[in-house]
């Protein structure tokens, strides 16, 4: 294949690559604004949805306090109290009571939910004194006879409205009437508002009304769009309403399901944390919008969960219809990129060409580029970047030599020509103390143990620095497992471990491709480090961790020592560096120095925090090594 027949191929594919990113890009921006306009559209049913919910359970509370106080309620209990006649106007208690239904019909007329108006007396265990009630919304009105009216002091909506002060609306929880403490069927949801009546300073009674729910519920149900799907909760997350009729209320027949399983996404909006929660669902089929109405006297905190679900079919059909336009559109760019890219290839294929022939042939020995005299423009300026590219780096090349020559020069010197001297020296002052240290004084003595100890010092010096200059020169990267390497150096140092009565925590550590003899020189240099500075007294203690971290892995040695402190964390890693007398703790201070060489092999970094023990915790980042 040509190199030009390569050029419009590739052009053709960029072109080609562009297009469908722009395309998707297009594609997904389009999805992105028909859910975010969805979303807004279910945000605003859920708020409507709330307001009007409101308004009705706020009705009902107002309606209750109104009908507490109309006059047969204080004229009931004035004609009561003296014995069948009112002092004020001289009705009998039949009268008020008859004036009472009159009131409580009327009520229930005119709101067609409301199934009972009652007034409860707290005497004779909270018997009914006036009771109006229908079986069903919308269905005949009953004026109940004095002789059926039924006491009420064990229900709990008594006693909550009892304990409450005078004009307290109580409102009850949302659930199914009972008849008899018998469930009624078919289901029939109420909610009951009532509020405490005093007389005389001492409670009398309750006007209570009890509101048939569901024709309320099912009037959200239609606000909006009438493809969303409503579900209506409690504050437990309890169905009061679901599209599937066994579940609305069965928690009141024993059942757990709740919109925690189905919606878990949105059904956190319930904990009070935030007033309402949209977004896509996890299979990006349905949209999901969820809002928490609190509702009543607070000191109650009745709450309602709305969950509204709709799916996004429709905003799929007018993003495939864009798709196929963009399809199209694709299709004529594509055309065009093949006849500008055949064009383009004539244009630029020539200059490239006899720039790669240049190229090509270079001498390995001498990489002088020789531009052709033909070249122009961009392919002149970019033959000529290539040239001065190629020349500085031979130039460095050359220093790179250069410096590696200056450096075995140096390994050989300090080898040999500085240690020599050192050897002689120390020979001597060997040979001076077994012969001369008995005619000396104790000021001479000391000066030549001094000489001796100096000498050693350089020796181990100028061994650490060899050392030093050495790592890595010939080292070759290998797939090792980082436990083995850790236990060989634990091994290595088990004398001086189990001197200190010490241990050595290691957890679970991977397989890496790294410079493997470097590598275990730096978990000696660490763990020895760990048994060195330890606290008296106090049997040390070494963990070794790792953890992956983006494209490489940070393993840990913690110990629970005398730590580093903060001023000193870089420090310690300079070469000879030491932040303690020789006389307190052994060393050249080179070993720090090996750790930060071999990390700086693996493209990595070190540094020394804090450990959780009070210690030093030494952190490497290494990356692998391609072998």
């Amino acid at each position: 294949m040509s190199l030009s027949t390569k050029i419009v191929l590739t052009l053709s594919v960029l072109v080609v690559l562009t297009a469908a990113t722009s395309a998707g890009l297009i594609f997904n921006r389009l999805n992105e604004q028909l859910i975010d306009a969805k979303m807004d559209e279910l945000e605003r049913e859920t708020q409507l949805q709330a307001a009007l919910f409101s308004n009705r359970i706020d009705e009902l509370l107002r309606d209750v306090l109104l009908l507490a106080g109309t006059p047969p309620i204080q004229g009931i209990a004035r004609a009561t109290a003296a014995g069948g006649v009112d002092p004020v106007d001289g009705s009998s208690t039949e009268a008020w009571r008859g004036r009472l239904n009159v009131i409580f019909r009327q009520t229930l007329h005119s709101k067609s939910a409301y199934l009972q108006v009652r007034y409860i007396g707290a005497a004779d265990r909270g018997r009914e004194l006036v009771r109006v009630h229908r079986d069903r919304p919308g269905s005949s009105i009953q004026i109940v006879e004095p002789a059926n009216l039924q006491p009420k002091a064990d229900r709990d909506y008594f006693r909550e409205t009892a304990a409450r002060a005078p004009g307290q609306v109580y409102l009850s929880d949302i659930n199914l009437n009972r008849e008899l403490g018998v469930v009624e069927k078919p289901k029939l949801p109420v909610i009951r508002a009532s509020v405490p009546v005093h007389f005389e300073g001492a409670f009398y009674g309750m006007v209570v009304i009890n509101l048939a729910i569901a024709p309320t519920f099912e009037y959200l149900a239609t606000i909006g769009n009438r493809a969303h799907v409503l579900y209506l909760t409690n504050a437990k997350g309890e169905y009061l309403r679901h599209p599937d009729s066994s579940l609305s209320f069965a928690f009141e027949t024993g059942g757990t399901h709740t919109v925690f399983s189905d919606f878990p996404t949105v059904a956190h909006v319930l904990d009070g944390s935030v007033e309402s929660v949209s977004l896509l669902s996890d299979t990006g089929e349905t949209l999901l919008s969820s809002r928490v109405i609190p509702f009543g006297p607070d000191d109650l905190g009745h709450q309602l969960g709305l969950f509204v679900s709709d799916g996004i079919a429709d905003a799929t059909d007018v993003a495939a219809q864009v798709a196929r336009q963009v399809g199209l559109l694709l299709l004529i760019l594509v055309a065009l990129a093949i006849v500008l890219g055949i064009w383009l290839s004539r244009l630029a294929v020539g200059p490239i060409v006899r720039l790669s022939d240049a190229v090509e042939n270079l001498d390995q020995n001498n990489p002088e580029l020789v531009l052709p005299s033909s070249l122009s423009g961009e392919a002149k300026q970019l033959g000529q970047a290539l040239a001065d590219t190629l020349e500085m780096l031979r130039q460095r090349n050359q220093e790179l030599e250069a410096s590696n020559r200056e450096l075995k020069q140096f390994s050989y010197i300090a080898s040999h020509d500085l240690q020599e001297p050192i050897r002689t020296v120390t020979s001597f002052a060997t040979n001076i103390e077994r012969d001369y240290a008995q005619l000396m004084d104790d000021t001479g003595r000391r000066s030549l143990q001094f000489i001796l100890e100096s000498c050693y010092r350089m020796q181990a010096l100028i061994h650490g620095l060899l050392e030093f200059s050495r790592l890595g020169v010939e080292a070759r990267p290998e797939r090792v497992e980082l436990e083995s390497l850790v236990r060989g150096a634990e091994a290595d140092l088990a004398d001086a471990i189990s001197s200190a009565a010490g241990k050595v925590h290691v957890g679970s550590l991977p397989t890496l491709t790294v410079y493997a003899v470097e590598l275990r020189m730096l978990f000696q240099n660490l763990i020895a480090n760990a048994i060195k500075f330890r606290r008296d007294e106090v049997p040390p203690i070494v963990w070794v961790a790792a953890r992956r971290e983006g494209d490489g892995w940070l393993i840990t040695v913690a110990d629970n020592g005398i730590g580093v402190p903060e001023k000193h964390r870089e420090k310690v890693f300079l070469i000879f560096q030491r932040l303690h007398n020789r006389s307190e703790y052994e060393g050249t201070g080179i070993g720090l120095a090996h750790c930060r060489k071999v990390v700086d092999m693996h493209h990595g970094r070190i540094w020394v925090e804090t450990s959780d023990a009070g210690g030093a915790r030494f952190c490497v980042f290494l990356k692998e090594v391609r072998a």
